[in-house]
């Protein structure tokens, strides 16, 4: 879940009211983000002993980096002489489609829009290799780092942490695998086989915790022939539910007062008396779960939460918008509001959101699932 997040228009550092990885216990990792303002990336770890999220920052001083043949040696070299902020080194990789080992050079950069995603970045400048991977993609596979497995803090360092597989797997494996391979002398492939399995093993076989977990849906008030959007947001929010895996189940319902009649609410149901108090017990809600599930919520419900909460208009009275620092949504700049348009998935400033339409959208779920 991981990409570069602001808050938008916020003077205040993201970092300084992020929980820290708390010491001797195991965490499972969940994603990473990288914050801009520190040119470093956070991991995103689920605290089970407190059922919330903790952050790690990143101690390895990893750099974004892509790569380039010795063939454009000079126009690399003209680059960085004009542009300072890139470094140069040159290494060894293993050319695929000729399998040899080939001289090849080095970008560093010290932030992920110098190597993609601008009009000035190096990818637009020249020929590169690995310019088109999410940087904190790119830092999870550079430092073994899987989200899903378990980790344990130690002073100033994190290290894998593997709870034992039950005695039943084990017995699996045997009678299934190790059993049925034939060691051969010096059978170097066989080796590596078992090696795989018993790590892929230990890995799918970690204990799945009960994650604390919201689900959001919001309603707003319609037009015929028109759908409300976040980049107009012109429409009022008339309704904010919630059913997290506690037992938790609420929604907040707009006080319209046009109704001629009376149909009773549910148990659930809370009625506000303005639009701004509905969004702002729906943020100390969300601010309170670690894990936001919607379905097409990076599309419509937080952002259109977002930018309701900073329209005016949620206030008739003394116009006042939701401080930002009170809103826990966090979108990547304000260009879905003015576009229509949204780039990178929307997170909350405290936990993990997860878009169910965009999960079922990917094709081996749909295949395989």
């Amino acid at each position: 879940m991981t990409q570069q997040e602001h808050i938008l228009g916020g003077k205040k550092r993201r970092s300084e009211d992020l929980k820290e990885l708390p010491e001797n216990r195991p965490a499972m990792l969940l994603s990473a983000i990288y914050l801009g303002e520190e040119q470093k990336v956070y991991l995103k770890f689920y605290d089970l002993h407190e059922h919330s999220i903790c952050f790690w920052r990143d101690r390895t001083n990893h750099k974004p980096y892509c790569y380039t043949k010795m063939q454009y040696f000079e126009t690399v070299k003209k680059i960085i002489e004009t542009e300072q902020k890139f470094t140069l080194e040159q290494t060894k990789k293993t050319e695929l489609i000729t399998d040899k080992e080939i001289d090849i050079l080095k970008i560093i950069a010290p932030d992920p829009l110098s190597i993609g995603g601008t009009d000035n970045s190096i990818r637009e400048k020249v020929t590169s290799w690995e310019a088109d991977i999410k940087y904190h993609e790119n830092y999870l596979y550079d430092t073994g780092l899987i989200p899903g497995a378990y980790y344990f803090r130690k002073g100033e360092e994190i290290s894998n942490f593997e709870h034992q597989i039950s005695d039943k797997v084990q017995l699996e494996l045997k009678n299934l695998l190790w059993d049925k391979i034939k060691e051969e002398a010096g059978g170097i492939g066989n080796q590596q086989y078992q090696q795989y399995i018993t790590s892929w093993a230990n890995l799918l076989n970690q204990p799945i915790p009960d994650l604390r977990r919201l689900s959001v849906d919001i309603e707003v008030e319609s037009e015929e022939g028109r759908m409300p959007t976040p980049r107009d947001h012109d429409r009022t929010v008339i309704a904010v539910g919630f059913a997290a895996n506690n037992g938790f189940r609420k929604v907040l319902v707009l006080d319209q007062k046009k109704t001629q009649y009376s149909i009773p609410f549910i148990p659930e149901a809370e009625v506000c008396n303005t639009e701004k108090e509905i969004l702002q017990k729906a943020f100390k809600i969300i601010d309170s779960y670690p894990i936001i599930l919607t379905y097409n919520g990076d599309d419509f419900d937080l952002p259109y939460l977002y930018a309701r909460s900073q329209d005016p208009r949620i206030d008739p009275i003394t116009k006042l918008v939701i401080p930002k620092d009170e809103v826990p949504i966090i979108v990547k700049r304000e260009t879905f509001v003015k576009r229509g348009t949204l780039a990178e998935p929307v997170q909350t400033r405290h936990g993990l959101h997860i878009d169910l339409f965009r999960t079922f959208q990917n094709r081996s779920v749909q295949l395989y699932a």
